[in-house]
Protein backbone atom coordinates (compact mmCIF):
# COMPACT_ATOMS: atom_id res chain seq x y z
CA UNK A 1 0.00 0.00 0.00
CA UNK A 2 1.30 3.47 -1.06
CA UNK A 3 1.71 6.03 1.64
CA UNK A 4 -0.10 9.47 0.73
CA UNK A 5 1.67 12.26 -0.89
CA UNK A 6 1.66 14.56 1.87
CA UNK A 7 3.45 11.99 4.25
CA UNK A 8 5.66 10.81 1.68
CA UNK A 9 7.07 14.93 0.92
CA UNK A 10 6.81 15.66 4.69
CA UNK A 11 9.56 12.52 5.66
CA UNK A 12 11.42 13.58 2.40
CA UNK A 13 11.59 17.31 3.39
CA UNK A 14 12.40 16.21 7.41
CA UNK A 15 15.83 14.57 6.02
CA UNK A 16 16.50 17.64 4.22
CA UNK A 17 15.83 20.10 7.10
CA UNK A 18 18.32 17.59 9.22
CA UNK A 19 20.72 17.79 6.32
CA UNK A 20 20.97 21.63 5.96
CA UNK A 21 20.66 22.18 9.83
CA UNK A 22 24.14 19.38 10.71
CA UNK A 23 25.73 21.12 7.37
CA UNK A 24 25.29 24.71 9.32
CA UNK A 25 28.45 23.39 11.37
CA UNK A 26 29.96 20.74 9.78
CA UNK A 27 31.47 19.56 6.35
CA UNK A 28 29.08 17.69 4.03
CA UNK A 29 31.09 15.31 3.27
CA UNK A 30 31.60 14.10 7.52
CA UNK A 31 27.65 14.25 7.73
CA UNK A 32 26.54 10.88 8.58
CA UNK A 33 23.36 9.18 7.82
CA UNK A 34 23.09 8.23 11.42
CA UNK A 35 23.12 12.09 12.33
CA UNK A 36 21.07 13.03 9.44
CA UNK A 37 18.03 10.25 10.83
CA UNK A 38 18.36 10.88 14.56
CA UNK A 39 17.88 14.95 13.53
CA UNK A 40 14.82 13.85 11.50
CA UNK A 41 13.35 11.20 14.00
CA UNK A 42 13.59 8.28 11.45
CA UNK A 43 15.65 5.23 11.16
CA UNK A 44 18.26 4.32 8.43
CA UNK A 45 15.70 1.83 6.53
CA UNK A 46 13.31 4.84 5.93
CA UNK A 47 15.76 7.28 4.86
CA UNK A 48 16.94 4.95 2.10
CA UNK A 49 13.60 4.78 0.83
CA UNK A 50 14.13 8.14 -0.62
CA UNK A 51 17.58 8.70 -0.80
CA UNK A 52 20.81 6.26 -1.58
CA UNK A 53 23.29 8.37 0.39
CA UNK A 54 24.14 11.98 1.85
CA UNK A 55 25.38 12.98 -1.74
CA UNK A 56 22.08 11.87 -3.11
CA UNK A 57 20.16 14.08 -1.10
CA UNK A 58 22.29 17.05 -1.38
CA UNK A 59 21.67 16.65 -5.54
CA UNK A 60 17.72 16.49 -4.11
CA UNK A 61 18.17 20.05 -2.35
CA UNK A 62 19.99 21.57 -5.81
CA UNK A 63 17.32 20.03 -7.72
CA UNK A 64 14.61 21.39 -5.69
CA UNK A 65 16.43 25.53 -5.85
CA UNK A 66 16.35 24.75 -9.46
CA UNK A 67 12.45 23.93 -9.43
CA UNK A 68 11.68 26.57 -7.38
CA UNK A 69 13.81 29.21 -9.97
CA UNK A 70 11.26 27.72 -12.10
CA UNK A 71 8.19 28.11 -11.16
CA UNK A 72 8.84 31.69 -9.43
CA UNK A 73 10.08 32.36 -13.47
CA UNK A 74 6.78 30.95 -14.70
CA UNK A 75 4.79 32.78 -11.87
CA UNK A 76 6.07 36.12 -12.34
CA UNK A 77 6.58 35.91 -16.35
CA UNK A 78 4.23 33.74 -17.72
CA UNK A 79 7.01 30.96 -18.65
CA UNK A 80 8.83 33.58 -21.45
CA UNK A 81 12.04 33.48 -21.97
CA UNK A 82 13.76 35.61 -19.56
CA UNK A 83 16.33 38.36 -20.40
CA UNK A 84 18.94 38.90 -18.28
CA UNK A 85 17.82 41.48 -15.85
CA UNK A 86 14.55 38.60 -15.42
CA UNK A 87 16.65 35.81 -14.88
CA UNK A 88 19.04 37.34 -12.23
CA UNK A 89 16.69 38.79 -10.24
CA UNK A 90 14.53 35.52 -10.21
CA UNK A 91 17.80 33.82 -9.11
CA UNK A 92 18.28 36.17 -6.29
CA UNK A 93 15.00 36.55 -4.70
CA UNK A 94 14.69 32.88 -4.93
CA UNK A 95 18.53 32.64 -3.44
CA UNK A 96 16.63 35.19 -0.53
CA UNK A 97 13.72 32.90 0.18
CA UNK A 98 16.21 30.17 0.83
CA UNK A 99 19.12 32.19 2.40
CA UNK A 100 20.13 29.67 4.85
CA UNK A 101 20.14 26.60 2.27
CA UNK A 102 22.02 28.72 -0.43
CA UNK A 103 24.82 29.89 1.90
CA UNK A 104 25.35 25.56 2.27
CA UNK A 105 24.74 25.01 -1.30
CA UNK A 106 27.34 27.73 -2.59
CA UNK A 107 29.87 27.44 0.22
CA UNK A 108 33.46 27.81 -0.80
CA UNK A 109 33.42 23.89 -0.32
CA UNK A 110 30.07 22.74 -2.37
CA UNK A 111 29.85 26.31 -5.16
CA UNK A 112 31.56 24.37 -7.53
CA UNK A 113 29.53 21.28 -7.98
CA UNK A 114 26.06 23.23 -7.83
CA UNK A 115 27.35 25.96 -10.12
CA UNK A 116 27.74 23.01 -12.48
CA UNK A 117 23.90 22.09 -12.47
CA UNK A 118 22.60 24.92 -12.47
CA UNK A 119 24.69 26.16 -15.27
CA UNK A 120 23.30 22.98 -17.19
CA UNK A 121 20.21 23.82 -16.07
CA UNK A 122 19.69 27.67 -16.83
CA UNK A 123 22.06 27.86 -20.03
CA UNK A 124 19.33 28.97 -22.46
CA UNK A 125 18.18 31.65 -21.05
CA UNK A 126 21.38 33.63 -20.84
CA UNK A 127 21.87 33.57 -24.92
CA UNK A 128 24.29 31.31 -25.07
CA UNK A 129 23.19 29.33 -28.13
CA UNK A 130 25.13 29.57 -31.47
CA UNK A 131 28.62 29.31 -32.42
CA UNK A 132 30.26 28.70 -29.82
CA UNK A 133 33.86 28.70 -29.51
CA UNK A 134 37.29 27.58 -26.71
CA UNK A 135 37.56 32.01 -25.89
CA UNK A 136 33.28 32.17 -25.57
CA UNK A 137 33.34 28.80 -23.55
CA UNK A 138 35.55 30.72 -21.32
CA UNK A 139 34.12 34.37 -21.42
CA UNK A 140 31.20 32.22 -20.22
CA UNK A 141 32.56 30.25 -17.48
CA UNK A 142 33.96 33.41 -16.34
CA UNK A 143 30.76 35.19 -17.10
CA UNK A 144 28.44 32.94 -15.24
CA UNK A 145 30.50 31.52 -12.32
CA UNK A 146 32.07 35.11 -11.42
CA UNK A 147 28.09 36.37 -11.46
CA UNK A 148 27.24 33.52 -9.10
CA UNK A 149 30.33 33.84 -6.84
CA UNK A 150 29.39 37.62 -6.48
CA UNK A 151 25.76 37.05 -5.40
CA UNK A 152 26.84 34.26 -2.72
CA UNK A 153 29.18 36.83 -1.48
CA UNK A 154 26.48 39.33 -1.22
CA UNK A 155 24.08 36.97 0.31
CA UNK A 156 26.42 36.27 3.19
CA UNK A 157 27.86 40.13 3.51
CA UNK A 158 26.60 42.31 6.59
CA UNK A 159 27.37 45.16 4.65
CA UNK A 160 25.40 44.01 1.38
CA UNK A 161 24.57 46.24 -1.74
CA UNK A 162 20.76 46.19 -2.46
CA UNK A 163 19.38 43.53 -5.04
CA UNK A 164 19.14 46.70 -7.07
CA UNK A 165 22.56 47.78 -7.30
CA UNK A 166 23.47 44.51 -7.41
CA UNK A 167 21.42 43.67 -10.63
CA UNK A 168 22.85 47.01 -12.13
CA UNK A 169 26.31 45.49 -12.26
CA UNK A 170 25.15 42.33 -14.08
CA UNK A 171 23.08 43.95 -16.56
CA UNK A 172 26.55 46.66 -16.79
CA UNK A 173 28.57 43.66 -17.05
CA UNK A 174 26.45 42.10 -19.29
CA UNK A 175 26.08 45.07 -21.90
CA UNK A 176 29.53 46.15 -22.06
CA UNK A 177 31.61 42.73 -21.56
CA UNK A 178 29.40 39.46 -21.76
CA UNK A 179 27.24 40.30 -24.51
CA UNK A 180 29.96 41.94 -27.27
CA UNK A 181 32.88 38.78 -26.56
CA UNK A 182 29.68 36.52 -27.32
CA UNK A 183 28.76 38.25 -30.65
CA UNK A 184 32.00 38.31 -32.07
CA UNK A 185 32.47 36.15 -34.86
CA UNK A 186 36.13 35.14 -34.33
Amino acid sequence: MKKQPEITDATRESFVNAFFQIAKTKSINRITIREITTLAGYNRTTFYRYFEDVYALMEYAEDEFLQTIRRTSEERYGGTALGERQFFETIISCCHQNKERMSILMSEQNRSHFMRKVKENVEHNLRWAGNVTPKKLIVRDIYFYGIFHAISTNLQSQDALSDEDLLSIIQTMFNSWYLPEMTQDT
